[in-house]
């Protein structure tokens, strides 16, 4: 069986000769941010961060970079001459994989380090009419921003994605998914116009929206509002018969006797069971899930929910005036509720609500 051949060995690159007042005048100009990003066709310009402007926040970007201690590649504002050469190799010795002489390539980055310590703003004078502009508002007006692509976040971006997708493919490890990216053809027929770094840039990621998931949705709910009380329509439908049964037999009041108020309560502590049951079902449903709660579940609900809420969901939250406020809070909803069935509605006067409200209480201490 013959033996699989060895890969061929990399050739060297090749180094050409530039003159250093061309790497000099380069340096100068590289830019983090150019104006050809927006539109190739727009005139050579943009922006070059500082050490300075150095940011360190939890996300990715040219100033996150730089916080992070890793300065993004920088790129030149308008391809003239040999400047994509010059850049070229540049690049080339940033990353250890130039064949310069030593002593050469120790002054070139001497010269690129002096150049790119100091930020630097080129073309940026007036706004160009084929570079894009949002209005941001701030301070009672406006603020014009131009947003322009950073080809040094792309290429670093590209690097890892594929650092990351080799690792799936030889791991073949199921917990990693594989990160998609797309094709942009961005510079047109000639991309070099927009940068040495196009090629980075032509490889956005693609992302797809998340799909809904209901029942998270309805937790998270839970946890950031409580429990919305839902009255219990059919235990509602018997007690509102049976108030009008006992006006009709009565001359249209309900009597007082000691076996009616009896069945009143009785009526009152199923629909306030009912109701406090609801807040039993929700407890247990935010401990099942209490994983994908913010902080692990604690608290269980939020602080920022209705107090009322809070406690019908958790009674160790339940302060010694809960019973009353939530007493409060159902007889009022009992005595609005409206069947709209065309049959009699409840009748209560302010009296009969405060009496509602005394045997509701009885039942949630």
């Amino acid at each position: 069986m013959a033996l699989p051949k060895k890969p061929a060995a990399a050739e060297p690159l090749e180094w050409i000769a530039l003159p250093h007042e061309l790497y000099e005048a380069t340096c100068a100009e590289l830019l983090t941010f150019s104006h050809k990003t927006v539109n190739s066709n727009a005139p050579a310009g943009g922006i070059r961060l500082a050490p300075a402007q150095a940011l360190r926040l939890p996300y990715v970007s040219a100033r996150t970079l730089l916080g992070a201690g890793e300065v993004p590649a920088l790129d030149y504002p308008a391809n003239a001459g040999k400047t994509a050469t010059a850049v070229k190799q540049l690049n080339q010795l940033r990353e250890g994989i130039a064949t310069a002489p030593a002593d050469e390539s120790e002054r070139i980055l001497a010269m690129l380090a002096r150049a790119t310590a100091r930020g630097v703003q080129i073309g940026t004078g007036k706004v160009s009419l084929r570079a894009r502009q949002l209005l941001l508002p701030r301070q009672g007006g406006y603020v014009s921003a131009t947003p322009m692509t950073a080809g040094g976040v792309s290429q670093t971006i590209r690097a890892r994605v594929r650092e990351h997708n080799d690792r799936v493919k030889e791991t073949k490890d199921e917990s990693l998914q594989r990160i998609p990216v797309a094709v942009f053809g961005l510079g047109g027929s000639n991309p070099q116009n927009v940068g040495s770094l196009v090629r980075d840039m032509q490889r956005p990621l693609v992302f797809f929206a998340p799909t809904e998931n209901r029942d998270l949705r309805a937790v998270l709910a839970l946890h950031f509002q409580g429990v919305r009380i839902r009255l219990p329509r059919p235990l509602l439908r018997s007690f509102r018969d049976w108030c009008a049964d006992c006006r009709r037999r009565n001359g249209g009041r309900i009597p007082t006797t000691m076996d009616t108020r009896d069945e009143e309560i009785a009526h009152i502590r199923a629909i306030a069971r009912a109701v406090l049951a609801q807040g039993d079902a929700a407890r247990e449903r935010l401990l099942a899930q209490r994983d994908v709660l913010p902080a692990g579940g604690t608290p269980l609900i939020s602080a920022e929910a209705d107090p009322l809420a809070r406690g019908l969901v958790d009674p160790d939250l339940r302060d010694g005036d809960w019973p009353r406020a939530f007493a409060a809070r159902l007889a009022a909803l009992i005595a609005d509720y409206r069947f709209s069935d065309g049959r009699e509605e409840f009748q209560f006067e302010q009296a009969d609500i405060f009496q509602l409200q005394a045997m509701i209480e009885e039942v949630a201490r």
